[in-house]
């Protein structure tokens, strides 16, 4: 079953397609010209292609530029923004696939370590494989799941990694250190609670100083940044599973209604109401 919503009709400037997949993968589809994506990170995996103008976003340190042809390829947790490059906007077409479902397809088919499907650049140029990633997502998008839409998919994934994957552990973005882990987990578990840098500190055992610079260097984020992202994808659950929106606003600490919606829209270009009336329909 697909799960589909439109926030505005494809005539206008700026618009969004949702779709849901029932195997956990996500599929948008969006133009923007004056939306701006704050800083933000996803769960999942996030495969894409940019159909016209030019997308800009920032993602391991450097500012890219995304035009047709070329390929986003963004690995959960890291942290990126996003806004229009050009004058008339940009349109563009995601992936968004949990990281298990990921590493089964490569692993089945490469034969590789399971954990060797981080892409070796956020952006990538290659537009045979941007050609065959916007054909599995016109297919995964249709009324109807069929085998041949997956093999589609599974193709183009392949080839990404295939091409443009295998970097050696040592290459890549690691966090080694346990106190940082254990100030992640914290924040996880306090969604519903306000958190001060103190406290923070006091786990890792860290001045404040030292903590915000080595959290933000390891996650692309700022502290209270990487909070509010947290909360915001335990808002997608919520919301997902129906609990009206202005109840996930309050449950997660957000201010008001309107504080909740312009920081979703700011990360995931959809209101909350479009979130949760595309799972439920009402």
């Amino acid at each position: 079953m697909l799960h589909v919503k439109l926030t505005d009709p494809p005539q206008s400037r700026e618009w969004a397609r949702c779709i849901h997949r029932d195997d956990g993968i996500d599929l948008l589809e969006a133009a923007f010209e004056r939306h701006v994506y704050e800083r933000h990170i996803h769960e999942t995996y996030a495969i894409g292609v940019t159909l016209r103008g030019v997308q800009r976003f920032w993602c391991r340190g450097a500012t890219h530029s995304s035009t047709p042809g070329q390929v986003i390829a963004i690995a959960p947790g890291e942290a990126h923004d996003g806004s229009s490059g050009a004058a008339d906007g940009y349109q563009y077409r995601m992936f968004y696939v949990p990281l298990p479902i990921l590493r089964d397809i490569v692993q089945d088919a490469l034969e590789r370590p399971a954990t060797d499907v981080y892409a070796d650049m956020p952006m990538v140029s290659d537009p045979a494989l941007s050609m065959q990633l916007s054909t599995a997502w016109k297919a995964m998008a249709g009324p109807q799941p069929t085998l041949a839409s997956e093999e589609l998919f599974h193709r183009s994934v392949i080839a990404l990694a295939a091409r443009h994957s295998g970097l050696k552990p040592s290459q890549r973005v690691q966090l080694n250190d346990p106190a940082l882990r254990k100030v992640r987990e914290y924040l996880h578990d306090r969604l519903e609670f306000a958190v001060r840098v103190g406290e923070l500190a006091a786990i890792a055992s860290m001045s404040r100083f030292q903590l915000t610079r080595q959290f933000q260097r390891a996650f692309g984020l700022p502290l209270h940044a990487y909070h509010m992202h947290a909360r915001l994808e335990e808002a997608k659950r919520r919301l997902q599973a129906g609990t009206p929106v202005v109840r996930v606003a309050a449950e997660l600490g957000f201010s008001d209604q309107s504080h909740f919606h312009r920081r979703f829209k700011g990360a995931f270009g959809i209101t909350p109401s479009d979130w949760r009336h595309s799972f439920i329909g009402t």
